[in-house]
């Protein structure tokens, strides 16, 4: 496994040294998983990455690609679409069964694009973390992360492997 000092230098030559940001506050078993999940990353593949999506995207605005896009899209078939409601239950059955066998598999992540900051609702931090008023004083953010946590737990208990769901 790789020294915090190492993370700390291929996270700074990629950019991303933002992400060590919170280190101070992590719980020494939280800093040992951190560090290992830091480590699996291939950042300087990362890097290129986004600095190649990111000159394609310059491309396209410089081209006529969006337009040509737009030629060849066509709406999804009918028999690629699913409704929890319209659907037959062996099909859900079915999908219920795919989908925990994918997030076993460590193939699901969870991008979650929020609202901005919350001055609109008098407040300095994001809306994700603004008292909505729930009887359980959770946030939104503290929802969707118990969320997370128990898809995983459901999909190691019906597939047999631990996973971890990126958020």
């Amino acid at each position: 496994m790789p020294s915090l000092q190492q993370i700390r230098t291929a996270l700074d030559g990629s950019g991303q040294a933002h992400v060590l940001r919170f280190w101070p506050e992590l719980s020494e078993e939280e800093k040992e998983v951190f560090l290992q999940e830091l480590g699996q990353l291939d950042l300087q593949r990362l890097k290129e990455h986004c600095q190649a999506a990111a000159e394609t995207a310059k491309a396209a605005t410089s081209s006529c690609l969006d337009r040509d896009l737009n030629l060849n899209l066509e709406p999804v078939p009918p028999e690629s679409m699913g409704s929890v409601t319209r659907s037959d239950p062996e099909n859900l059955a079915e999908w219920e069964h795919e989908g925990f066998l994918q997030i076993s598999r460590n193939r699901v992540a969870v991008l979650l694009l929020a609202g901005g900051q919350g001055t609109r609702l008098g407040v300095q931090y994001p809306k994700g973390m603004y008292n909505v008023g729930l009887p359980s004083g959770k946030t939104l953010y503290q929802i969707q992360a118990e969320r997370i946590l128990k898809i995983q737990e459901l999909a190691e208990s019906r597939c047999g492997s631990k996973c971890t769901v990126p958020w």
